[in-house]
């Protein structure tokens, strides 16, 4: 069922059918919705116009942080606040043309890390070829009908093919996670997670006295990640994503005490985190 929001324009990242599309579909329906093909597209098209939403993946529980939306969420002329997360249970497919012999098998390199067991065991004379996402892999095997596709079984229908195998993953859990964004700050009242934009000032000790007041008050960092400030080499700006509320007065207080250790700190929001959806 989708999430009812305003029907201001959703642009997500990536083709029709990808991880992304499906998750924005949940939220919206099948109107409103654009399509960029880089991340980096999302955010400009969002920062276009005040009633645009863009929704990009944040992080993959295999294949770690998502650097495109972080340098971006990081950057300095960031005017968007990260207003929900979601996420989404990967469970992948085998997609194809019934009946066809399938001599060809393209997807994402991830795929076909999850299902290499599968692949072995069932298609182990199939070529595998290297595409940048699921649905470009999609886009692929619906021109040729020797060819099939490692991705999401609510793909099929984009391009028009059949699910031929279903759970081919190996039994391991995959979840992707992601970020929708707007101009402001969200209006959700079960705010869960806040991340923030950190420089820490360039002295020993420095991170740990930032973290430290957040342990004080037993407040969990669920991400942090450092990367390196454009034009200046050996500086850092630090990504960090927390397990609380800036209404809460244990962050205040954590904040408070944080902040005497950073050269810059900014707010990249505070928002309500949804249980993953179903791919």
């Amino acid at each position: 069922m989708a999430i009812p929001m305003p029907p201001n324009e959703l642009v997500y990242f990536g083709k029709p059918g990808s991880f992304t599309h499906i998750v924005a579909k949940q939220i919206v329906g099948s109107e409103k919705l654009v399509s960029r093909e880089t991340v980096q597209e999302v955010f400009d098209y969002v920062k276009q116009d005040k009633s645009r939403r863009g929704i990009v993946p944040i992080e993959n529980s295999s294949g770690g942080m998502i650097l495109d939306t972080v340098d971006n969420l990081v950057a300095e002329d960031l005017d968007l606040k990260i207003q929900e997360e979601y996420a989404i249970n990967v469970q992948l497919s085998l997609l194809g043309k019934k009946g066809a012999s399938i001599r060809k098998i393209y997807s994402h390199f991830a795929p076909f890390h999850h299902c290499d067991k599968w692949l072995k065991e069932n298609y182990p004379d199939a070529e595998r070829v290297v595409v940048d996402s699921t649905s470009a892999a999609a886009q692929h095997a619906a021109h040729d009908k020797h060819a099939a596709a490692i991705a999401p079984a609510r793909t099929a229908p984009e391009y028009r093919l059949d699910v031929i195998h279903s759970g081919i993953a190996n039994d391991i859990s995959n979840v992707t996670q992601f970020f929708l964004l707007g101009h402001a700050k969200s209006a959700s009242k079960d705010i869960k997670e806040t991340s923030l934009s950190v420089v820490l000032k360039n002295e020993v000790g420095s991170l740990c006295h930032f973290l430290k007041p957040f342990a004080t008050e037993s407040i969990n960092l669920k991400r942090i990640m450092s990367r390196p400030i454009v034009g200046q080499p050996n500086n850092y700006v630090f990504f960090v994503g927390i397990e609380a509320s800036t209404n809460e007065t244990p962050m205040k207080k954590a904040m408070e005490e944080a902040r005497r250790h950073c050269t810059e700190i900014r707010l990249l929001g505070s928002y309500p985190v949804h249980p993953p959806f179903e791919s």
